[in-house]
């Protein structure tokens, strides 16, 4: 290598090539290798062979290069490690849901709870209980079962929770009678507010309301009862203070057009038909309250101009 010429003009470099046929790529040497040179670079080039210089990769280029490589990696080993760990949780979990849907963890009849029946057919309730005992707990169709824990008679309205590993919980919640009526076969037929058939009994359930009705139909418990019926019902859970307690009867026909309650000393108090009735018993309500139907043998609420006999 020579060193620089003096003569030749700053603005220029000197490039050393060395060419060896039978060794690696020849190298280009930018710059004055002359290490009093402060001002010069000394960059070390590699020649494609396509007549283009190229410049090779510094030091820091490469540990750089080599951190970008370590950095990757150690992200991808984060990431198998959180996929790992998903798989993991996620075999348990389908181990846990086979394990609890199996027969090992079906409903035990020892463990099915129920509160609120009192009047509930028994033997009913536990066909309904009896066909999901044995059912895996998480499979068990809590919607279904209160279905058809309300299709008994006496319920108004069921709720099944289940209790893991093996029970059930049922909350029953019961319709409230109101009155009942003699059928044709002398068997007496309990009524809720809105006309549902409650129960068929043998013998005057005299804590209800009696009701009087022309041609009785003979329903099954379940069943609800013609309009009439239904209206004299309605009155019957709506009937207020002044006159509940003194209630001999309520008498209706089937469609429901003629309602006529009888009080204890006969004095008979006419709805006429079996609609408004909430309005019909405020009429009433303001008889009493004037004192006008303490003398009256017939009060008829069934129009707005209400008539005193």
């Amino acid at each position: 290598m020579a060193d620089r010429d003096p003569d030749q003009p700053s603005g220029l470099r000197r490039v050393l090539s060395i060419v060896d046929d039978d060794g690696p790529d020849s190298v280009y040497l930018d710059g004055d290798l002359d290490p009093r040179g402060a001002k010069h670079r000394v960059v070390i080039v590699d020649d494609a062979g396509d007549g283009q210089p190229r410049v090779t990769r510094s030091a820091a280029e490469s540990r750089l290069r080599a951190r970008r490589i370590a950095v990757n990696r150690q992200a991808g080993r984060r990431r198998l490690r959180r996929l790992l760990v998903l798989v993991a949780l996620l075999l348990v979990a389908v181990g846990v849901l086979a394990s609890l849907g199996s027969s090992s963890f079906g409903v035990r009849e020892s463990d099915v709870r129920v509160s609120g029946n009192v009047y509930t057919d028994q033997v009913a309730l536990r066909a309904a209980i009896d066909s999901v005992v044995g059912t895996p707990v998480i499979l068990v169709d809590t919607e279904a079962l209160e279905l058809t824990i309300e299709a008994i008679p006496w319920v108004d309205e069921a709720t099944v929770r289940t209790d893991l590993p093996y029970g059930l919980v049922i909350d029953i919640s019961e319709r409230e009678p109101v009155l009942s009526y003699p059928g044709p076969d002398n068997l007496f037929r309990v009524l809720d507010g809105d006309g549902r058939v409650l129960d068929v009994i043998d013998g005057w359930p005299f804590e209800y309301l009696l009701l009087v009705g022309v041609e009785p139909p003979a329903l099954s418990a379940g069943q609800f009862a013609p309009p009439g019926y239904v209206g004299a019902a309605t009155l019957g859970r709506t009937l207020t203070g002044s006159i509940l307690d003194r209630v001999a009867l309520i008498q209706v026909d089937e469609a429901g057009n003629d309602l006529v309650v009888v009080l204890d000393d006969d004095t008979e108090i006419r709805f006429g038909a079996a609609r408004d009735l909430f309005a019909k018993l405020v009429r009433l309500e303001t008889v009493y309250a004037s004192g006008a139907a303490s003398t009256a043998s017939v009060i008829d609420v069934s129009t707005d101009e209400v008539t005193i006999r």
